[in-house]
């Protein structure tokens, strides 16, 4: 009676081999998509149809038996899968002398074929002295850089290896001036930093909202117990003077508002002022100096401030009056179960604000979600009509949760089919050609997209560009293999970028770990470099503090090839976090996974299985 392990070790073979045959059978089935891959990444793309075909076709069980008999489960060889399945299959059946299938990479040329791709498109070696740290740094750009040209040289000299610049904000004149500092940069320090230019994309979101009465809010200092600590400070400038005439700026715990009165020049230190508030209450101002522009007032107790406000002093002649206050960007309070209208054009309507893209409105279906700034607030559509979406608020604060302009907008339960190339992308393309060392194409969904955007690109004399793909819809996530074969028709380096913030809101944050982490996998089989992306040390860069999660977030970013910081006030210090932390952990993309530090050593490591949304044609 033969052996148990025998049988094992024969099943194996026959599920293993009927892996290898459906690998042959998807080159065969997608000879055309092959045939239409530049050479550069022929190899890449047939592993990635292997790849496809190895998660299509697997039993669940088999990395487990494959570890049980002491073998390769084959987990972390998606670059080189076909070769590390032969060599596994020859094991299993020495006596049949298993030929080597060479239709596949080796874990040799898989390693080469990802990093001259990442060369290639991040420029990692382009620095004066040759080297890299294997995972590089990219840095939102803050459009205050271009008062700070300081800012640039020292986030680059930190770790900076790509500066990204965000066409969703500012202008073409900022843009410039952004790229002009890096270039600077690059010359004085012969640090490499190639320019990173985003296109916008088909962002839905809100807008027109009517802006509201300005207000000025001054908050006494009070102890724990409610006790007055300090009271706050006002400077009351006299409205009528053009230019204030001490040039002195105030401190920062000074409230100024601009007044017009009679009598100021009276007034006294000492001196009190009575009035009511915003909310109607009855206020002392108390003259702490006067200054030829203005006087510097105190009050004990929080009073906010707004145009048309009267104070008269008491016993005297003097009064001031609140001159007009900068009007705020307008907002809506809504709490669980108020009715929300979405229109196509502002109304003024109150509970009503309008969409960027209304044409959307028309692929919309009652009983679909919708969420707003970044899933704060949620509802359920009630009502659809090509002028208006009726949306019941499902998901707020407990005391109401407030939806301003410029806020996005997120459909995920919803078919939406719009060109990831807008107006404003194309007339951005012509700047981003002139300038970019590589272009990051936002809200790309279809094959269709790239193609319009090489069409552009070509049009632009650009065919050469290096593009990123920002996986940021549930569409593009589950069609991503599709995504990454049209790109690679084009000579040009393509790499992807896991957006995670939209993702998140589109897959639903509970999904994101193994989203990401399936990503990682597809473009490492497609030795396709990758970036990592959205709210990495969030924290840190905010308030110069991280948390204990943002570093472990870091570390795990570090396998990809790239890792992203947005802008904060204490960015510098972030990059040099991050440069340590992607520096210790070795970027556990690649080798075997395990850093030389081997306290950082179980922060890099392979998930033993990948989700089953894995398909050529993106069906789960």
């Amino acid at each position: 009676m033969p052996a148990p392990s025998r049988d094992v070790d024969c099943n194996l073979r026959e599920e293993l081999e009927r892996i290898q045959s459906a690998m042959r059978q998807i080159e065969d089935e997608e000879q055309k998509t092959l045939a239409a891959v530049d050479a550069r990444y022929r190899a890449s793309a047939r592993n990635l149809l292997h790849f496809i075909a190895f998660h299509r076709h697997h039993h669940p069980g088999l990395e487990a038996a494959l570890r049980q008999r002491g073998l390769n489960s084959l987990t972390g060889c998606d670059p080189h899968l076909q070769q590390s399945l032969s060599a596994v299959l020859r094991w299993l059946s020495p006596r049949q002398g298993h030929p080597a299938e060479r239709t596949g990479p080796d874990q040799h040329e898989g390693e080469l074929l990802l990093q001259a791709h990442c060369d290639l498109l991040f420029g990692l070696g382009d620095s004066a002295d040759g080297n890299h740290d294997g995972t590089a740094i990219m840095v939102t750009l803050p459009s205050g850089a271009t008062q700070h040209p300081e800012l640039i040289r020292e986030l680059v000299l930190a770790g900076m290896g790509l500066a990204r610049i965000n066409c969703a904000h500012d202008g073409p004149d900022t843009w410039r001036d952004l790229v002009r500092q890096v270039h600077a940069v690059r010359a004085c320090t012969g640090k490499a930093c190639r320019i990173a230019i985003d296109l916008a994309g088909p962002k839905l979101r809100t807008w027109g909202l009517p802006h509201q009465e300005g207000v000025m809010d001054g908050r006494p200092q009070r102890d724990r117990l409610g006790r007055l600590v300090r009271p706050f400070r006002l400077l009351a400038l006299d409205a009528s003077i053009d230019a204030p005439i001490d040039a002195a700026s105030p401190a920062s715990d000074v409230v100024v508002v601009p007044v017009v009165g009679s009598g100021l020049q009276q007034l006294q230190p000492g001196d009190r002022l009575r009035g009511r508030d915003a909310s109607g209450r009855w206020r002392d101002l108390l003259v702490v100096e006067t200054r030829a522009d203005g006087v510097l007032l105190s009050c004990n107790q929080r009073c906010r401030f707004i145009a048309g406000l009267r104070f008269q002093q008491e016993g005297g002649l003097a009064s001031l009056e609140v001159a007009n206050l900068a009007l705020e960007p307008g907002q809506l309070l809504l709490r669980q179960g108020d009715k929300l209208r979405l229109t196509s054009t502002p109304t003024g309507e109150p509970a009503s604000v309008a969409c960027s893209l209304p044409e959307v409105f028309a692929q919309l279906k009652v009983g679909e979600r919708v969420l707003f700034d970044d899933g704060r607030i949620g509802g359920v559509i009630h009502s659809v009509s090509t002028a208006e979406v009726g949306v019941t608020i499902t998901q707020a604060r407990p005391r109401g949760s407030r939806l301003r302009d410029d806020k996005g907008i997120n459909f995920p339960d919803s078919a939406l089919s719009l060109p990831a190339l807008t107006g404003k992308d194309l007339e951005d393309l012509a700047f981003a050609t002139e300038h970019a060392d590589l272009l990051s194409y936002s809200f790309v969904n279809c094959a269709a997209d790239i193609e319009a955007l090489e069409i552009a690109l070509r049009r632009l004399g650009r065919e050469d560009l290096p593009v990123v793909l920002k996986i940021e819809t549930r569409r593009a996530f589950l069609d991503l293999p599709r995504l990454l074969l049209a790109a690679m028709r084009r000579p040009a380096p393509v790499g992807v970028m896991i957006a995670r913030g939209d993702l998140a809101i589109e897959c639903g944050w509970e999904h994101l770990a193994e989203i990401q982490e399936e990503i990682l996998r597809i473009c490492a089989a497609a030795h396709v470099p990758c970036i990592w992306a959205t709210q990495v040390l969030a924290a840190m860069a905010r308030t110069g503090l991280p948390t204990r999660a943002e570093i472990t977030d870091a570390a795990m970013g570090a396998r990809a090839e790239v890792v992203m910081l947005n802008k904060g006030p204490n960015i510098t210090a972030t990059v040099r976090t991050l440069k340590d932390i992607v520096e210790r952990t070795h970027g556990g993309q690649h080798g075997d996974g395990t850093g030389s530090d081997p306290l950082l050593s179980c922060l890099s490591f392979r998930s033993n299985c990948i989700p089953s949304s894995v398909g050529l044609a993106g069906q789960p």
